[in-house]
């Protein structure tokens, strides 16, 4: 049943509804889930926020980390609610709630989620126990965050005098989106776009990135103040303009051209890190004497999304792939082929792009770590199941439970 709670909806979007009482057992359990993931964090901890206020409505919130860098989250208040762009650690829920109190004292009545990253999503079950509604892209029911509400495209909730949109880009994940208050002249993108540094281009690579970057330049004007999730330490450097976007873009270009450069001479990641030519394109970017040892990172990502070419199947060859797959304690996992694509997929765990690298194996696309799912073929030709091959205490490790998954006509 659809529950359109006041909501404009610019796009498709699907909602639930719950019995209250259900929903409140979901909502402490969810809890009681996300802090055991991250249970080695002390559970309420006084962090610290930088406060911009942009006008009398909107503010953005940077929480200071100890680390290289800091995080940025948006405030929204309307006549009598507030919207949160973004919700980071549950160990943090109640300092950002106490910093928001410092502002308004209306209630916090909606939360967006940028993506999956748990710093965008992991307090949510804390915010929905007080009355939020969390509003996340239709992609994230393939994660671990508590959601509420559902959208694919674009979503329009009006706040006071201001309209909220959030709306789906190729950048970073499957599930990331960008949050544009047009009326404030803000745009939040989230992992779609760095300040200071490059940010990791995810499953759709160089393309995905760009796309999310070209929506945000025709959304802006040289005033507009761009978000981004990850940030500085540098308050200069905390927000960013158009003309950023601009130069970010043309820097991300000039890296993955020369990536490839690089590539077609047969060089390493490691190596083609210690390239003079790569290293000035970034040199710039305020981060890159923090993070320039680390750009290999960037490169591996660029090289497996953009340039590893893999092993080549047809549209009809993969079909062979598509199936439900179960594992004896009643696990699913499902691979569907969407655009000449294969993707795994299991509600409420993970929704990631399989990259195949033979007939047998096929890596998780966009992700640098060692994790493949194998698949299992009688001597006969016929597929009879799969098995998760995954780095031992690797994030996907925590995610994913192995063995061996029957091929199943269905659930």
């Amino acid at each position: 049943m659809e529950r359109f709670l006041g909501l404009k909806s610019i796009g498709r979007m699907q909602s639930f509804r719950l019995n209250k009482k259900v929903l409140k057992v979901i909502k402490f359990i969810s809890v009681i889930c996300l802090c055991a993931v991250f249970w080695t964090t002390p559970l309420f901890a006084q962090a610290k926020y930088d406060v911009k206020k942009v006008n009398e409505n909107v503010y953005i919130l940077t929480q200071l980390w100890q680390g290289n860098a800091n995080v940025n989250l948006g405030v929204v208040i309307g006549k009598d609610q507030v919207l949160l762009i973004n919700v980071m650690m549950l160990n943090s829920a109640t300092a950002l709630e106490q910093e928001i109190r410092k502002i308004t004292d209306f209630p916090i009545t909606y939360v967006i989620n940028s993506d999956s990253d748990p710093y965008n999503h992991h307090a949510n079950a804390y915010f929905a126990n007080k009355g939020a509604t969390i509003v996340s892209h239709y992609n994230m029911k393939y994660s671990r965050a508590y959601y509420d509400v559902l959208f694919k495209d674009s979503i329009s909730i009006p706040i006071g005098d201001e309209v909220v949109t959030a709306y789906h880009t190729p950048s970073h994940t499957l599930d990331h989106i960008d949050v544009h208050l047009e009326k404030s002249n803000v745009l939040f993108m989230s992992d779609g776009f760095r300040t200071n540094w490059l940010t990791y281009t995810g499953p759709n690579g160089l393309e995905g990135v760009v796309t999310g970057i070209n929506k945000a330049i025709s959304l802006s004007d040289e005033n507009t103040i761009i978000v981004s999730g990850n940030t500085s330490k540098n308050p200069h450097f905390y927000f960013g303009s158009k003309k950023q976007l601009i130069a970010n873009k043309e820097i991300y270009t000039k890296f993955a051209k020369r990536v490839g450069q690089l590539y077609e001479t047969g060089l390493k990641a490691e190596e083609m890190s210690m390239d003079v030519e790569l290293n000035a394109i970034v040199r710039d970017l305020e981060a890159y004497p923090i993070l320039g040892p680390y750009l290999k990172y960037q490169i591996q990502e660029l090289l497996e999304v953009d340039f590893s070419k893999g092993y080549q199947l047809t549209n009809n060859e993969l079909m062979a792939y598509v199936g439900v797959y179960k594992l004896t304690d009643g696990k699913v996992i499902e691979i569907v082929l969407k655009d000449g694509k294969l993707f795994a997929i299991q509600k409420g765990a993970f929704y990631f792009e399989l990259k195949p690298i033979s007939k047998d194996t096929f890596d998780f696309k966009g992700s640098t770590s060692n994790d493949y799912i194998k698949f299992n073929w009688s001597p006969s030709g016929e597929l009879l199941g799969l098995s998760p091959i995954l780095e031992n205490k690797g994030w996907w490790s925590t995610i994913i439970t192995q063995g061996i998954y029957k091929k199943i006509s269905s659930i």
